[in-house]
């Protein structure tokens, strides 16, 4: 769907813009940065990449930096698991929502507010936890302050039928025994690991093979996505990849999105790189 035109489009229509991106290196979404009215955070091991641009960046041994999120003119939200780089918007398997609420923006934005201050890993609670966007509800977490992983098992312990997940880094042992349990218990779990990922002595692949469904990629690129999508209803999505280190170490934030429509739309990508996979 080419992310980054989709970005460059919403920057190019916006009289202000706040980034957080763990990386950054495409020309075209830089360029339509410097034409606005722009702050930007990045991780400190790409600010390389940004060196001259309005940017600031963690420091020292903090975690990683790994938001990709953008607001609009605050009111506008553009996030999911894709940085706006080439590689990422060529090859790797990606996924971005664009969401026009100004409680979700103001989340972002005061999340936002707590970097550009200094203030990385660490911070206040989200204010609108509970979103409620037409007939659907939005939940709304960062981490570490909101606990990601927390909201996720809740969300994956509710799962009456199905749960299928795409995930590049899956390594937190405690979703990953919701996950081993449910499977045991007849919920049809299904899920695709990134290739070289699913490899680690640490991946939850071992743990669920031969339990639950679980494949690796064969893609071109990273599977790259953070997704699970449960009883074909809910939508877990964001920066956020189930490991430890995102849950408490990181800056992430995480969408679990109550909606079939949106769901269907995952499920179809889910269908997509399921029929690319190897066992």
């Amino acid at each position: 769907d080419n992310c980054a035109e989709k970005l460059v489009a919403l920057i190019n229509a916006a009289q202000s813009v706040d980034c957080a991106i763990y990386d950054l290196t495409l020309s075209d979404v830089k360029g339509a940065l410097g034409k606005t009215n722009y702050r930007l955070v990045v991780d400190k091991d790409n600010a390389k990449y940004v060196k001259e641009m309005n940017y600031k960046t963690n420091i020292g041994e903090q975690g990683l930096m790994h938001n990709k999120f953008c607001i609009f003119d605050n009111a506008t939200v553009f996030t999911g698991s894709f940085n706006p780089t080439s590689r990422q918007n060529s090859f790797d398997a990606n996924n971005v929502l664009i969401i026009n609420s100004k409680y979700l923006a103001e989340n972002y934005e005061t999340e936002f507010e707590e970097l550009w201050s200094g203030r990385f890993a660490e911070g206040e609670p989200v204010k609108h936890k509970n979103i409620y966007y037409n007939s659907d509800m939005i939940e709304n977490y960062f981490c570490p302050e909101d606990s990601c992983s927390e909201h996720l098992i809740t969300v994956l312990k509710s799962a009456q039928s199905e749960i299928k997940f795409l995930t590049f880094s899956f390594t937190h042992d405690e979703i990953g025994n919701i996950l081993l349990e449910k499977a045991r218990n007849g919920i049809a779990v299904s899920g695709v690991f990134d290739k070289a990922q699913a490899g680690s002595e640490f991946s939850e692949f071992h743990k669920l093979n031969g339990t639950a469904d679980v494949r690796r990629d064969n893609l071109t690129g990273l599977l790259h996505h953070k997704v699970f999508i449960i009883d074909r209803k809910i939508v877990a999505t964001g920066s956020f990849n189930p490991s430890k280190n995102a849950d408490t170490k990181n800056d992430e934030n995480l969408l679990i999105i109550h909606s079939p429509a949106v769901a269907e739309k995952y499920l179809e990508e889910f269908g997509f790189i399921w029929n690319q996979t190897t066992s």
